[in-house]
């Protein structure tokens, strides 16, 4: 399905939400026109009716995609036949990357070692650094748990910056001008608002040289200032 198949894209997103950046810098990078919808944590947005009913988990970003009549399945439904809705970062990026290919953010699946790599750093921002610490893990342990969200915020991005320093120090002469070679991939997508995050509980990337090298070469492009967390990618790492 090419890229002409969709009349609209439709991204819920809010401006401090790491998920919801590395969607909008992969829209600047590629140039793909989405219709931004703004959703206040603040307000509780993300908890209204409206909202659940396109995104049950309340969790941005969401991606809803109007699709041309011959997209869709004659036997859908009428109410299926018009929208695709997709409410996870990673198959977001996903879809992006298959129908808006260029320029790719994963190189082809016969470049085994560094499509391997960039993957296992994508998977280790998304599972080992983002969840653990994200606003409702955080709030939980406050509430429930009489503990310090931010203290623990801090330790889940100092460890994680930790391990991906060492993946970029066991690269040594392979390693580029960003994550994985001398182009932006899908890695860096996910390490640029992960470095933002861990500015906003008080995390320096010095620590880290490589995880900060490679966080300021990404931060010259304009893409990743765009769509970076904060209002048009504001707050800068």
């Amino acid at each position: 399905m090419a890229s002409s198949a969709f009349k609209a894209l439709h991204l819920y997103t809010t401006p401090l939400s790491g998920c919801s950046a590395r969607i909008r810098i992969a829209a600047h990078l590629k140039n793909i026109p989405l219709i931004h919808h703004s959703i206040s944590f603040a307000l509780s947005q993300q908890t209204t009716p409206a909202y659940l009913s396109i995104n049950p988990n309340g969790s941005l970003p969401s991606l809803v995609i109007e699709l041309h009549p011959s997209s869709s399945s004659s036997s859908s439904s009428s109410s299926n036949q018009e929208t695709l809705t997709i409410t996870q970062s990673p198959a977001i990026l996903d879809f992006l990357e298959t129908h808006f290919p260029t320029p790719p953010l994963l190189p082809a699946a016969s470049q085994t070692k560094a499509r391997t790599r960039i993957l296992e750093l994508t998977s280790l921002v998304a599972c080992d650094i983002q969840p653990p610490q994200n606003s409702r893990i955080r709030q939980k342990i406050v509430d429930d748990f009489q503990g310090d969200g931010t203290k623990w915020a801090r330790y889940v991005y100092e460890r994680g910056f930790g391990v991906y320093e060492e993946f970029l120090r066991k690269e040594k002469g392979e390693r580029g001008r960003y994550s994985v070679g001398d182009e932006v991939t899908m890695a860096d997508v996910f390490l640029v608002p992960a470095a933002q995050g861990g500015l906003r509980v008080g995390v320096e990337l010095e620590k880290w040289p490589l995880v900060k090298g490679v966080v300021d070469a990404c931060w010259e492009l304009e893409a990743f200032r765009k769509g970076g967390l904060g209002e048009h990618g504001r707050l800068t790492p």
